[in-house]
């Protein structure tokens, strides 16, 4: 209950008010209770205006009871959705703290099931089962007040009881945790393997074996199944053990109660108030055990993304690298050698030097470590040897967010946010219109300033569906000139565009003079190949 409790705890106004909300609700419930004895009392003492009185008054209790719950289940609902956005929000800002390599580690899909299959888990796992818990607790403590008016020994042997339902269950506890935890992996894995077969049924159509797709959902619905069904198991044992001891108890305490009215310690109106108390309290209480069970269960769950404070994302400790130095070398690498599989190296003692300002073109075939290299030189990739020379500095002594200031790392398969083009080329960052409209006249594509307006509001769609792979290229060619970054290191950058556009493109990134440029190709043209101040053959 650790991780749930610090959540509910920063939504206290908002608990507070639906506890009391759920007070009341308890308070009326337990009066009806009290009523339902005064009405009985007042039949046998033939009191027939007292009869219509109580009746009267627990008609209205009971008003107020439907009244009041239809408000409190609306509120929690409301409550269980802004803890739920608190969650997201901590699992986002932990996502940003990651660095490239520790992000990429894992599939996409598995962050997918934390800020949605997970948030699912809590909600029936933890937040629904919390609420209940509060109204169990408090119904029991008005139900034992209420006890001690007719009799302490009621009271007394209530607790007992009451202690021995909360208790008992507990010893699923572990077990509960651990299927809990694996449920939460299964999903994870689930996620990611449907995400895989769905995103791949241009390519099963293309071949005609669609089958694949349906047997990859087949096959990981088994899997989930089995983690949901062996989780089932512990919870069910834990409702059954609440279950009887709930019976057993409402018994004993209605049995006691007949006691103490055969011996005149109490009236005969009392076991009706008794027997509508203990379903009160053994009621919520053999659902409480269970309950409890279910939210201590959700620990393992929330120790995968423990909560964060508000710091910016950017808190490495190391001191910030001194301001862009004039030295003629911007990148260097000294004896880099670096392997994704220590059989087979993919770079091995490599020196290079890529002076301030000046142009370079690497080429060479498929497999032989370039865009390794320029995502080496970008920072994306740690777990090298030797040294990697920004500004004079090695890499590692810059912060993420230095490093994506003075270089520009653009892949052949640029991503896109489903949003407009002004919102991808802005990211966020303030730019005026004017200065959106000459990135997109620099990188062809608009031709004229007067489309430039219209062609920043057009949307982009999901995984860029409304663009061509050339146009997205261009985007984000477009997205680091506007920041005038003064290192761009391009992977394939032009692959998907015309070869006309392209030769245009690649002589204005060639021609400006600040920029330094490292850009890898397979089918460099002809008309840029000689513009290079630098051409490297990777082998």
């Amino acid at each position: 209950m650790i991780g749930l409790k610090k959540y509910v705890l920063l939504h206290k106004s908002e608990m507070a008010m639906l506890s009391g909300l759920i007070v009341l609700i308890e308070a009326l419930t337990v009066y009806g209770s009290v009523l339902n004895a005064d009405i009985l009392n007042a039949l046998i003492a033939h009191n027939f205006a007292q009869f219509m009185k109580n009746v009267a008054l627990l008609l209205t209790v009971w008003l107020l009871v439907v009244l009041t719950e239809y408000i409190e289940g609306v509120y929690q609902e409301v409550v269980i959705q802004n803890i739920d956005i608190s969650i997201r929000n901590n699992i986002a800002k932990l996502l940003i703290r990651k660095s490239y390599s520790e992000y990429n580690a894992k599939p996409y899909g598995v962050y997918e099931s934390w800020i949605n299959n997970d948030i699912q888990v809590i909600n029936e796992q933890g937040l629904s089962p919390l609420f209940v818990v509060i109204q169990g607790a408090v119904g029991t403590v008005f139900a034992v007040l209420t006890l001690i008016k007719y009799h302490w020994s009621l009271a007394l042997v209530a607790l007992v009881l009451a202690g021995l339902i909360i208790l008992l269950p507990k010893i699923f506890d572990k077990k509960l945790a651990e299927k809990n935890l694996k449920l939460t992996q299964g999903n994870e894995r689930f996620v990611n393997r449907t995400q895989d077969v769905l995103s791949a049924f241009n390519l099963l159509y293309a071949f005609q074996t669609l089958h694949l797709l349906v047997d990859g959902i087949k096959e990981s619905s088994k899997l989930i199944k089995t983690a949901y069904v062996n989780r089932s198991k512990f919870q069910i044992a834990v409702q059954v053990t609440g279950f009887m001891g709930n019976v057993v108890s409402q018994v004993i305490l209605i049995g006691l109660s007949g006691i103490l009215a055969f011996q005149k310690l109490v009236k005969i109106g009392t076991i009706n108030a008794v027997g509508s108390l203990a379903g009160n309290i053994f009621n919520s209480l053999g659902n409480m055990s269970n309950f409890l069970g279910m939210i201590r269960g959700t620990r393992p769950i929330f120790a995968k993304y423990p909560l964060i404070d508000d710091q910016p994302a950017d808190t490495d400790l190391r001191p910030h690298a001194k301001q862009l130095l004039t030295a003629p070398a911007v990148l260097q690498t000294k004896d880099l050698s670096f392997s994704y599989d220590a059989k087979k190296p993919i770079l091995n003692h490599v020196n290079l030097t890529f002076l301030r300002n000046k142009k370079y073109l690497i080429l060479g075939e498929s497999g032989a470590g370039k865009s390794t290299l320029l995502k080496l030189l970008a920072g994306y990739i740690p777990g090298y040897q030797g040294q990697i020379l920004l500004d004079g500095m090695s890499l590692t002594e810059y912060r993420p967010a230095e490093i994506s200031r003075r270089l520009l790392y653009l892949d052949q398969s640029p991503q896109v946010l489903q949003t407009t083009v002004r919102n991808n080329l802005s990211l966020g960052a303030q730019f005026s219109d004017q200065q959106l409209i000459e990135a997109l006249l620099k990188m062809k594509l608009i031709q004229s300033t007067d489309e430039g307006k219209d062609y920043l509001n057009l949307d982009i769609g999901e995984s860029g569906k409304n663009f061509s792979g050339g146009q997205i290229q261009r985007l984000a060619l477009a997205r680091g000139l506007i920041r005038e970054i003064p290192v761009m290191l391009i992977d394939e950058g032009t692959s998907a565009i015309d070869e006309q556009t392209a030769v245009q493109i690649e002589m204005a990134l060639l021609k400006n003079p600040k920029l330094t440029l490292i850009m890898i190709s397979h089918t460099p043209h002809p008309q840029t190949e000689k513009l290079f101040d630098k051409v490297i053959h990777f082998s």
